[in-house]
């Protein structure tokens, strides 16, 4: 991605590649750790779950931590998900509240939008998302 787009191109670029990687992909929570581990591995924690035997474990739990929101997203029983957006306020959560998936992705894209303006090893990082 080059330096030249201004914010809200990045964010569009970023969200649609999300959504269009989630239909390719077939399983959005699997991708969107890969992704975000990669790019922010400090701010991210996924949780996998599966039978102890079972050589596949997949993405139970996402969380992506900025400063002063978090998102999580879980996968429900059926494969159905639930996205959080937490408004955090000195390492304490203070409100809770369940978002769409799409709005969870246009917050996050937002995020890493904001971050990688603030400092370049955040622009490299948004850059190792976008990119393969």
């Amino acid at each position: 991605m080059q330096d030249d787009l201004d914010q809200a191109l990045q964010v569009d670029v970023l969200a649609a590649a999300l959504k269009m990687e989630n239909k390719e992909a077939g399983d959005l929570l699997e991708f969107l750790a890969q992704k975000l581990q990669a790019a922010l591995p400090q701010s991210t924690e996924v949780t996998r779950g599966g039978w102890i035997l079972s050589k596949d474990k997949p993405v139970k739990e996402l969380l992506v931590r900025f400063d002063d929101f978090q998102y999580q997203i879980t996968r429900g029983r059926h494969g159905s998900f639930t996205a959080r957006e937490m408004k955090v306020v000195r390492g304490v959560v203070l409100k809770t509240a369940e978002i769409q998936l799409d709005q969870w992705i246009n917050n996050v894209a937002s995020q890493l939008s904001e971050l990688a303006n603030r400092n370049r090893e955040a622009r490299q990082a948004l850059n190792k998302f976008l990119m393969p």
